[in-house]
């Protein structure tokens, strides 16, 4: 089962063309220095089936109206592209009945909930600085061998590299929103502990001691809490917005 409504905000087309570039490249000094939200991308990206059976619109079609803001249709199939991969990585046959149904409503929530959150997020003011924007275009380029390679990656998604540099600059938009807007309660020590322990219990092999699991189970723990206060926030606007979805 794909995990249910995945906000942790990447562009589509990154993610796409970061996934094309590493079909066809070895990888290089670049790639492996790339920034956190590069890296995040990249494992955003799984091998995409052999055929696909989803039932995609254009790329220019209009799939929903968010307050007034359309969606096109590149940016929900690349969205369901990576569900259905996603999928296929998990073992499932994205080509079911019950799976294409599935692929198609959390593609679409996932393009909604981001449209909302960053609309959002522009009415309360959170900018793109022009400066950290041109740095991830320069970190985006240095995995490719030219600019010529990097088109060519763009131009099989059907994004422009305008619109890619639009994303990450709505991505920056994001982060800001998310580290300013977005309060979610601190994990607690004795919630550490409690997972650590139920862990220990279930394992089949002995546990590392708490010690070293600590920082990563505090970490997994805080993210899901971040990710409930999202979905909130994303229900809260949902709720309040004017959609119209056309798919």
């Amino acid at each position: 089962m794909i995990k249910k409504m995945t906000f942790i905000f990447a562009p589509f087309a990154l993610a796409l063309v970061l996934g094309a570039c590493s079909d066809n490249e070895e990888p290089t000094a670049n790639e492996e220095a790339a920034s956190p939200e590069t890296e995040q991308a990249e494992g955003t990206e799984e091998a995409a089936p052999a055929e696909s059976a989803l039932k995609l619109p254009e790329e220019d079609a209009v799939v929903a109206v968010v307050n007034g803001e359309e969606i096109q249709g590149k940016v929900y199939n690349s969205v369901a592209r990576q569900f259905e991969s996603t999928l296929a990585s998990q073992g499932q046959d994205p080509s079911t009945e019950e799976n294409l149904q599935l692929i198609q409503d959390e593609a679409m929530s996932v393009v909604i909930g981001n449209a909302v959150l960053l609309q959002d997020a522009k009415e309360k003011g959170h900018e793109a600085d022009d400066a950290v924007v041109e740095e991830r275009m320069e970190e985006l380029k240095a995995n490719f061998e030219d600019e010529d390679a990097m088109n060519e990656a763009l131009a099989e998604t059907g994004f422009t590299m305008e619109e890619m540099e639009e994303q990450l600059r709505e991505q920056l938009v994001y982060e800001s929103y998310m580290e300013e807007e977005i309060d979610s309660p601190e994990v607690t020590d004795e919630e550490v502990q409690a997972a650590y322990d139920q862990f220990a219990e279930s394992s089949e092999e002995e546990a590392p001691a708490f010690e070293e699991m600590e920082p990563t189970i505090r970490q997994s723990l805080q993210e899901q809490k971040d990710q409930e206060a999202t979905f909130a926030r994303v229900e809260e606007l949902r709720e309040a917005a004017e959609i119209e979805v056309k798919l």
